[in-house]
């Protein structure tokens, strides 16, 4: 590409660039995306396989369709508007694509607009099926990609262009894990969007290293001539001065993906010096602050272990496997929660979790998980109730001058725990007061779970910035009726269902081994669970509460203790 043409490309980018970070919806009123485009990384209709699928079959089986398609297609499609499954995706992409095959070898041809509606039929249902977990379907959907990029102008790399890019690395990292697809019954909805921009790291990488091999093959060694082409000459230039080919703003690099070592402020070092850990700052400038006069309190000297200084940014486990099994062992019927926040994790330089809201019946174990999944990652995770809470100052802090002046949740933890991503568990979501007396708690906690507010923070007390960007947030809640709107809006909404007698030896070994540690007793003492008492637990908890549960283990507990009735 010419210097002017780069310049163009460049430009261009620049001025519609939100329409490359911004998740892309059906417009209202409009049918859905098409097919090439959620490949590309657009949401479905309503942000579920579920409303889009039947949004997008409802026309096709309408008497007025203007596709005459094959019987057989036609009653795979109806069997699947009306009960949607993976197996009835397959039935209905095998049906279309022996129509296809059938058309090709002439046994039964079709019209020649037809095909391309057939085709299409083929494409989305592996879109629908790699959203639900399909292996099969994401690697299908990963060669959809590629070709459709392919196929693209090639000057630059418009939206939908460089959506396929980073949806293609998605896809291919989705094929290869090996979680058991969802299904309709167990599908979590999820932002497309969200999802491949988990790919963004490996672009990157992919971007950079392919320039500098590129630069390698055209520049020309010492003594070789030079290109013939004036404007391949300045090009040439223009890349050894920088441009185009800065590196990726990741947190580390593997030793093997390049020369040298790039840390996060851009800075880079040579490959054998150690790299920074992933890190950030979260206090910068406090100069401006008015320090605390005789008897007063002063905030700055209290932050100074983490003002000015880089916290590390805690990564994802070595052994995501590991992770996982451990979480499923105490959590059995919470696995489609496990692998939706775990999945995100391989492809990231630190833990990176979106604003997370678990509801379900009480008893279910939610705020457990929560605090369970913050200590596997290693997140450091604290639980702040919100039952009954009246004001917002547990949320914001008091600012400084009163006596009971103090720091936000985001000074607190961040101090507590001396890292840049530490988690906050958000207890009782749903029974947050609505008195405004003092601040409401739920919007104050509104500008924390927003990327821009939180980088921003203004503390009170402390009167200057927290960088609370990075902070984890998990809500729990019995319902979501008196949870507000906004809130909702901000969160990744996933239901815990209600464990069942199929998760009863799982969780009463995993509440054995608590009650035990509570006890002060040793496993070599209190040995697991005889036939008797096994057959006695099952006999009376048929399913539900964790916490009913709990309280027949210790009956059973206490009967060994008194013996055998004489």
């Amino acid at each position: 590409m010419s210097t002017t043409a780069r310049r163009a490309a460049l430009a261009a980018v620049r001025k519609n660039l939100t329409s490359y970070t911004k998740p892309r919806w059906p417009q209202p009123g409009e049918r859905p995306h098409a097919t090439h485009e959620l490949l590309s990384g657009a949401e479905f209709e309503g942000g579920s396989v579920l409303q889009d699928l039947a949004n997008y079959l409802a026309p096709m089986l309408e008497p007025a369709w203007p596709h005459k398609l094959p019987k057989r297609l036609m009653s795979a499609m109806k069997g699947l508007r009306s009960e949607p499954s993976l197996a009835r995706m397959r039935i209905v992409e095998d049906a279309a694509q022996t129509v296809l095959d059938d058309t090709d070898a002439g046994r039964a041809p079709i019209l020649a607009q037809t095909v391309s509606v057939v085709e299409d039929i083929v494409d989305r249902m592996l879109v629908y099926a790699a959203a639900l977990g399909c292996q099969r379907a994401a690697a299908r959907c990963a060669v959809l990609c590629a070709r459709h990029w392919r196929g693209r102008p090639t000057g630059f790399a418009d939206p939908v262009t460089h959506g396929f890019m980073l949806s293609m690395l998605d896809y291919l990292h989705a094929a290869d894990l090996h979680i058991a697809p969802a299904d309709v019954r167990g599908y979590i909805q999820e932002s497309r969007h969200l999802q491949i921009w988990q790919a963004d790291r490996d672009a990157r990488r992919l971007v950079h290293l392919l320039s500098i091999v590129q630069e390698a093959i055209d520049t020309p060694e010492p003594g070789a001539s030079a290109p013939d082409d004036p404007e391949d000459r300045a090009a040439i230039a223009e890349d050894r001065a920088g441009i185009g080919l800065q590196a990726p703003p990741v947190t580390r690099l593997e030793p093997d993906f390049g020369v040298a070592w790039f840390n996060d402020d851009g800075q880079t070092y040579a490959a054998e010096d150690p790299p920074l850990a992933p890190g950030m700052v979260v206090i910068g400038d406090v100069s401006h602050v008015k320090k605390g006069g005789k008897g007063d309190s002063d905030p700055v000297k209290e932050a100074e272990a983490i003002i000015g200084k880089r916290l590390p940014l805690v990564v994802p486990p070595a052994d995501l496997g590991a992770a996982r099994a451990e979480l499923l062992a105490e959590f059995p019927h919470a696995e489609r929660i496990v692998d939706r926040l775990l999945r995100p994790l391989a492809t990231q330089d630190s833990v990176r979790i979106p604003p997370v809201l678990i509801w379900g019946p009480p008893g279910g174990g939610k705020t457990r998980f929560a605090r369970r999944l913050g200590e596997v990652l290693d997140l450091q995770p604290a639980v702040l109730s919100m039952a009954g809470a009246t004001d917002s100052l547990t949320i914001t802090g008091t600012a400084r001058g009163w006596s009971t002046g103090g720091y936000s949740i985001l000074g607190r933890e961040l101090l507590r725990t001396k890292i840049a991503n530490p988690m906050i568990v958000v207890d009782e979501g749903d029974k947050i007061g609505t008195s405004r007396h003092n601040g409401n708690a739920a919007e104050a906690l509104i500008n924390l779970l927003g990327v821009e507010t939180a980088a921003r923070y203004r503390d009170p007390y402390l009167q200057a910035d927290i960088d609370g960007s990075r902070v984890q947030w998990i809500i729990t809640a019995n319902g979501l009726d008196t949870i507000p709107r906004p809130l909702l809006d901000r969160c990744l909404v996933l239901r815990l269902e209600e464990p069942g007698p199929a998760h009863l030896r799982q969780l009463a070994n995993s509440i054995l081994r608590d009650v035990r540690a509570d006890r002060g007793l040793d496993e070599a003492w209190v040995p697991t669970f005889d036939g008797v008492e096994w057959a006695a637990l099952e006999a009376h908890w048929p399913g539900g509460s964790l916490r009913a549960l709990r309280r027949l283990v210790e009956t059973v507990l206490d009967a060994r203790e008194a013996g055998p009735r004489q």
